[in-house]
C-alpha cells in the first residue's frame, strides 16, 4: 500500500492506514456465497478478457467438512485462469487497489477480494503461476499477525512447479471464523445453488465452468414459455417472449469514480480525473412469461457483467406518481387473485453502477432510470390509473406483457393450464421443478400448453408421470439469497546457586525431560535369572546423563522398588552423534549387563543380550514381516494425526490424490470399512484413513504449510523464506514416508541393509511425528 502524506505550510504527516484495517474490513456485512462470488469474480474477469485456450475456463470451490473445526478449516479458491506475475500479484492485494475499470469487468473495487476474504478467515494465502513460469508465487497474509505489525510487508515465497505449463491462481482463506465456518460446512447444497443461480448466465451462455465441492454449479435455467407462443386480447396480439436490445448514445466513463459524461469532455466533471473512456452503452436480454405463477418466484433479474445483481427484483412493477408530492411507489403487479405472478426477465445493464456489496444499483442516477423507462415506460400500467393520470396506454415491454398476462384464468386465453375446472397453479409448479431437474419430458412447454387446451376443450390429458416426484416445498429464489515445543527453563545470570540435587531428583528430572520409548519398554525375563523385570526406557534430547559419580554415560540403568528398572539414554552422548551408535541396542546392552549383575551370572553378555532379544523384544527383528507390521501401525498414526487437517477441506485435499490413489484408498475402505458409508468418508475427510503412502506423501507435498510447523509434523516451514530450505525440509519428510511406505505395502526379501534403512526411517519419522488426537482415530 503506497504511503501518503497530508502537507500544509510546509509540515507533512504520514496517513498510512495501520494494518489493522484489514481485519476491521471484516466486519463488512457479506454473507458467505457473497465472499465465494468476490473471489469468482476475479477469475471469471480473467475468463472474459482472455479465455483459457487448452481448457475449460474453471473455477473450483472447496468448502470445510461438516466435522472440521474452525481453526483447521479451510476454504480454497482455485481457477485456470493466465495467473499473475509478481507486480500484479501485489497490486491485487494492495487494499483499495483494483485493475479493473469501473464498467466491462465483474470486480469493481480492489477493497472486493479483502474485504471477502477478511470476513471468511484470519489468513489468506495466495499462489499463482502462469504458464512457462517455473515456480508458483505465494504470498500469505496473517491478520492477526499484521495487526501487530506498522506495516503491510510480507515475505513472497517461490515454489517450483511440476509442470511449467500450468497457469491459473489458487486463493486458500485459513483460521475461519466460527461464524462463517458454521454456515459453509453445513450449507455446500444451498450455496451451490446460489451461485448456479447468480452466475447462470456465465455457465450457460459462456461454458463456464463452476465446481463446489467436487460437484458441477448448474445453472438456474429460466422456465419459461417458446418464444413462439402468445396470446390475444381485444384482437391484439401479445408474444409470450420479448427481446430487448436499446443501444443507448455512447459517453465517457470515468475509471475513477464511474460518472459518465459527454463525449466532448476531456477532464471529469465529478472527480477531476483525465482516465476516461469512450464506451458503448446498451440495454439488452429478454423479458417473458413463466410456465408457472407463484408467489414471490418472479420478477426481473438485472445483470452486469454476466453476474445477477438483483434476483428476482419486483421494483420494476411499482408505479410512483411524479406529480403526487410525497408519493410513495404502489405496486401494480401482481394484482389479481390469486396474487402469484409470471412475468420474469434476464436485462443486462452493463452501464450502471452498482453498489459495493453487487446486491443493488445506483437507483438514483440517470442511467438507472432510463433502463426503468425503457422497460415499464413513464405512465401506469393499468389502463385505467394511466387515464385517470393523463397517460396513454402502456405499450412498454412490460406493459405489453402485463395487458396480455396480467390474469390467472385458465385457458389458452391467458396460458394457463387448468383441469377443466380451474386452475393447476400448483401442479404447473411441480413440472417447473422436473424441467429444473433436467427431466426431458418437460423441457418443452407442450405440457403446459397441452394442458391449457384441454382446459378449453375439456378432454382429459394426464401428462407423464415423473420419474422423480421430488421436493413438493416451495422453492422461494429470494428467499434462497436473503443472506444477506515446550522450553526448558534455563537458570539467569544473578539467580541464587541452586542446592546440590540428589539421586532421586536427578532421575526425576531424565523422567520428566524424557521421552518414554515404548518399542524397548516392557517386561525382560529370561530363565535363571529371577522375577521379570518391568524395564521403561526414556530417551533424553538435550540433557546429559550422569552416573552415581557424575560422570557422563550414554545409558544408565538404575533399580526402582520391587520389580521395576529405569533406564535413561543420553541421545546427545558422542557415542550416537558421532560414532552412529543405536541408542536402542545399547538401551538393551545396559538392561542385559544389569540383570547378569543382579544375578552374578558368568554367562557371555553377548549370549544375554541374544536371548533378551529374541524373547522379550520380536518387534525389533528385522525381516520384512516385522518391519512390515510396525511401519502400518506408524502410517496409521500418521493419518490420523492427519485427519483434523484433511477434514478442514476433504474435497479441496481429495483433489490433490491421483486417480489410481483414488481407487486405491476406495478399495481399502470396500475392505475395511465395515458398514460405513463412503460418500459420507469422502465429506468428512475419514477418507485419509484409508490412503496409501503414495497419496500422503503427495499431499505433503502439494500442500506442506497445512502439515509442518507443529501440526502435523514436528518440523518447521512457514519460518523459512528460503524456497530450497523449505524443499529441503519436505523431502526429507518424503524420505521417511517412501520407506515407510515401502516397508508398509511391499513386503518383499531386501537385504539387512536395505531394512535396516527402512527401520532407521520409521525411527525419524515417528520423532517427527505430533501426538495424534485422541478421538480421530
Amino acid at each position: 500500500m503506497v504511503d501518503e502524506e497530508v502537507s500544509i505550510g510546509g509540515e507533512s504527516i504520514d496517513v498510512t492506514p495501520h494494518p489493522r484495517l484489514l481485519a476491521v474490513l471484516g466486519d463488512i456485512e457479506f454473507a458467505p456465497w457473497q465472499c465465494l462470488a468476490e473471489l469468482i469474480d476475479n477469475a471469471f474477469d480473467d475468463f472474459l478478457s482472455d479465455p483459457p485456450e487448452d481448457d475449460t475456463p474453471t473455477v473450483t470451490i472447496s468448502l470445510p467438512s461438516r466435522d472440521s473445526d474452525h481453526r483447521d478449516a479451510q476454504v480454497w479458491i482455485s481457477d485456470n485462469g493466465r495467473g499473475m506475475s509478481l507486480d500484479h500479484l501485489n497490486m491485487a492485494l494492495s487494499a483499495g487497489w483494483s485493475s479493473n475499470a469501473r464498467y466491462g469487468k465483474l470486480g469493481l473495487f480492489g477493497m472486493g477480494f479483502n474485504i471477502a476474504t477478511a470476513r471468511l478467515g484470519n489468513t489468506t494465502q495466495v499462489r499463482t503461476t502462469r504458464a512457462g513460469d517455473s515456480e508458483w508465487v505465494s504470498v500469505t497474509l496473517d491478520l492477526r499477525k499484521m495487526a501487530t505489525q506498522d506495516n503491510f510487508v510480507v515475505p513472497v515465497i517461490r515454489e517450483p512447479k511440476d509442470d511449467p505449463a500450468e497457469h491459473g491462481t489458487q486463493v486458500i482463506v485459513s483460521d475461519l471464523k466460527q461464524e462463517q465456518h458454521d454456515l459453509l460446512s453445513r450449507q455446500q447444497t444451498k450455496i451451490r445453488d446460489l451461485l448456479g443461480d447468480v452466475y447462470s448466465f456465465l455457465l450457460r451462455e459462456r461454458d463456464f465452468s463452476l465446481r463446489v465441492d467436487g460437484k458441477s454449479v448448474q445453472p438456474l435455467l429460466p422456465c419459461i414459455w417458446n418464444k413462439d407462443r402468445s396470446v390475444v386480447q381485444r384482437g391484439v396480439k401479445y408474444p409470450a417472449y420479448i427481446e430487448i436490445d436499446k443501444e443507448l448514445p455512447s459517453l465517457n466513463a470515468c475509471h475513477d469514480c464511474g460518472r459518465w459524461q459527454d463525449l466532448t469532455v476531456r477532464e471529469c466533471e465529478e472527480c477531476g480525473s483525465t482516465e476516461l473512456e469512450e464506451r458503448e452503452r446498451r440495454i439488452t436480454g429478454w423479458l417473458g412469461i413463466q410456465r408457472y405463477s407463484h408467489k414471490s418466484d418472479f420478477g426481473i433479474d438485472f445483470l452486469r457483467n454476466g453476474r445477477k445483481i438483483l434476483v428476482r427484483d419486483v421494483r420494476i412493477f411499482a408505479w410512483e406518481d411524479p406529480n403526487e408530492l410525497g408519493a410513495r411507489p404502489e405496486s401494480e403487479y401482481p394484482i389479481e387473485v390469486p396474487n402469484e405472478g409470471r412475468i420474469v426477465g434476464e436485462i443486462h445493464i452493463d452501464h450502471v453502477r452498482v453498489n459495493y456489496q453487487k446486491n443493488a444499483f445506483e437507483y438514483n442516477t440517470i442511467e438507472w432510470k432510463q433502463v426503468v423507462r425503457t422497460l415499464r415506460g413513464d405512465g401506469p400500467l393499468r389502463p385505467n390509473i394511466a387515464r385517470e393520470a393523463g397517460y396513454p396506454t402502456n405499450e412498454s415491454p412490460i406493459g405489453r406483457l402485463f395487458t396480455g398476462y396480467r390474469r390467472l384464468d385458465p385457458g389458452l386465453k391467458y396460458l394457463v393450464p387448468g383441469d377443466g375446472d380451474h386452475a393447476i397453479h400448483e401442479k404447473a409448479r411441480e413440472w417447473a421443478k422436473l424441467f429444473r431437474k433436467g427431466d426431458p419430458a418437460y423441457q418443452h412447454d407442450h405440457i403446459w400448453y397441452e394442458q391449457a387446451k384441454q382446459h378449453d376443450e375439456p378432454k382429459v390429458i394426464v401428462p407423464p408421470e415423473s420419474t422423480d416426484p421430488g421436493d413438493a416445498g416451495d422453492d422461494d429464489a429470494r428467499s434462497r439469497l436473503d443472506i444477506p515445543e515446550p522450553t526448558d527453563s534455563q537458570p539467569q545470570p544473578g539467580d541464587p546457586t541452586p542446592p546440590r540435587e540428589t539421586e532421586d531428583q536427578k532421575q526425576e528430572r531424565y523422567r520428566e525431560q524424557g521421552e518414554v520409548l515404548h518399542d524397548i519398554s516392557g517386561e525382560y525375563a529370561l530363565p535363571g535369572f529371577g522375577n521379570a523385570l518391568k524395564v521403561t526406557v526414556y530417551g533424553l534430547n538435550g540433557t546429559e546423563v550422569a552416573d552415581t559419580s557424575g560422570q557422563r554415560v550414554p545409558v544408565y540403568v538404575q533399580q526402582q522398588r520391587g520389580t521395576d528398572v529405569h533406564v535413561f539414554v543420553d541421545f546427545g552422548h558422542s557415542l550416537f552423534t558421532d560414532f552412529g551408535a543405536d541408542p536402542r541396542e545399547y538401551a538393551v546392552l545396559g538392561v542385559a549387563e544389569h540383570i547378569r549383575d543382579r544375578r552374578g551370572s558368568n554367562q557371555a553378555l553377548s549370549s544375554i543380550i541374544a536371548d533378551l532379544m529374541d524373547r522379550c523384544l520380536p518387534d525389533q527383528k528385522v525381516t520384512p514381516t516385522a518391519l512390515g507390521g510396525a511401519a502400518h501401525s506408524l502410517l496409521d498414526r500418521v493419518r490420523r494425526t492427519m485427519r483434523p487437517v484433511i477434514s478442514g477441506n476433504s474435497e479441496g485435499f481429495w483433489g490433490y490424490v491421483m486417480e489410481p490413489e483414488h481407487a486405491a484408498a476406495e478399495q481399502r475402505f470396500a475392505q475395511e470399512g465395515m458398514d460405513a458409508d463412503w460418500q459420507e468418508a469422502r465429506e468428512s475427510g475419514a477418507w485419509i484413513l484409508y490412503a496409501s503412502s503414495a497419496a500422503i506423501s503427495r499431499l505433503i507435498q502439494q500442500r506442506p504449510g497445512e502439515f509442518l510447523d507443529g501440526r502435523v509434523f514436528r518440523a518447521p516451514y512457514q519460518t523459512f523464506t528460503d524456497s530450497h530450505a523449505r524443499a529441503l525440509t519436505v523431502n526429507r519428510l518424503i524420505g521417511y514416508l517412501n520407506d515407510a511406505g515401502q516397508l508398509a505395502e511391499h513386503q518383499t526379501r531386501r537385504r539387512p541393509d536395505e531394512l535396516n534403512r527402512g527401520r532407521l526411517s520409521c525411527r525419524l519419522l515417528e520423532a517427527e511425528l505430533v501426538d495424534a488426537p485422541e478421538d480421530s482415530s
